[in-house]
Order: C-alpha cells, then structure tokens, then sequence
C-alpha cells in the first residue's frame, strides 16, 4: 500500500464546554507542522526515492514553504533519518504491545507471524527502512547511531519471545532473536514469490528453532 497523505488538521481545535474554536499553543502548533512534514515526506521518499526526492518538493505536498521544513529539520537527512526512525520505532512496539497481550509459546508464535503478514500492505514504508540500511554502510558513524536505536528495539522483542522456549530461556541471546524476526520482516519486502510472506518464513524459523532446542524424551 502506497502512504496516502493525511488530511490536513485544522489549525484550531474545539473547545469542549462551549464549542468555541481555541487556538493552538506554539507548541502545538510546531507538533502539528512537523506532523504534517513527516507524513509529506513518507509520501514523496516512498513514490520518488530518497535520491528523487527534494525538499521542495516535500515542503510543497506538506503545504509549507521550504523556510518551514528547514525550521524545523536541518536537512532533508535529518528528516528522512527521523522518519524511518519514527516508522520502525512505532512498529516495533506494536509488535511488543501484541506479545504482552498473549500467553503460550504458540500464541506468541501467531502474533509474530500475524504482524509481519500485515506489513506486507505496507512494501513502500518498508522499502524505506531497507533504503536507510543501504545508505548507513558508507558512513560509520550513521551507522553508529542507528546500531544503537535498533539493538533496543531488538531486545525488546527479543525478550518477550524467549518465552517460546521451555522456562523462557533461549538458547540465543535477545538481541539475536529480535534481529531474526525484523531482518526477515522488512528484507521480505524484496520478496520475488506472492505466496510467500513475512510471516511464512517467520514460523518457519522460529517453529524450528523452538523444536530444535525443545527437551529430548
């Protein structure tokens, strides 16, 4: 699914007790500009690429001018950074919120399968998050940062999928395991065989590393 362009907000919203427009703070206002500029720039990196993509060009689908982006991202790199940064973060603690709320090594199992299937209506964001793998390998220190950002995400989901092993211990570190299931999820979205998604391959792996260090009878 390609990202569609929100509506855009009002710059005023609804006072409740009497009905009467109340006008934004600066600070909200400055929330919902930047809002609107990621959401913009989700559209013109997944339909043009970040090499296509220019920041006059966001500025204008956003509806702001070219001064309003930079007031608020130094660079074309820092917003694009902050945008799969946003993705992936809020990705992964969906995926987190749904582990929480299951019991039992299968159920486990099906909610990550289950996840991973339903990103695959969503290949353009996910096309993002491989172009930013892409772009890191040449600079260290991008590489750096961002190593940093998705080894938490990792363990996090790492940590709630131990309990797919008898007494939760996993025979691979948390790290390992979260890494296991988001390099399979957004490296799908090259995927060449419509029959198979994200969430086949996920089974399969973690079904199989489950069996394998299950205890001998």
């Amino acid at each position: 699914m390609t990202a569609t362009r929100p509506p855009a907000p009002s710059l005023q919203s609804q006072d409740p007790p009497s009905g009467r427009p109340q006008r934004l703070t600066r600070e909200q206002s400055r929330a919902q500009t930047r809002e609107r500029l990621l959401a913009s720039a989700a559209v013109v990196f997944t339909r043009e690429g970040y090499g296509g993509a220019s920041v006059d060009r966001i500025a204008e689908e956003a509806g702001y001018s070219k001064g309003a982006l930079y007031s608020n991202f130094a660079s074309k790199d820092q917003l694009f950074l902050e945008l799969v940064d946003h993705y992936a973060g809020g990705q992964a603690e969906e995926l987190c919120r749904r582990l929480d709320a299951v019991e039992g090594a299968d159920a486990v199992i099906e909610a990550v399968c289950s996840w991973a299937t339903g990103l695959q209506h969503e290949p353009d964001l996910r096309m993002l998050v491989l172009d930013l793998a892409r772009r890191v390998r040449g600079d260290p220190q991008l590489a750096a940062s961002h190593s940093r950002l998705f080894d938490e995400q990792w363990e996090a989901v790492g940590s709630r999928l131990a309990r797919i092993f008898p007494d939760g211990l996993s025979p691979v570190r948390p790290l390992v395991l979260g890494a296991l299931v988001m390099e399979l999820t957004y490296g799908n979205a090259m995927h060449f065989h419509a029959e198979l998604t994200a969430g086949d391959l996920i089974g399969v792996a973690l079904r199989g590393l489950r069996d394998a260090h299950a205890p001998r009878r």
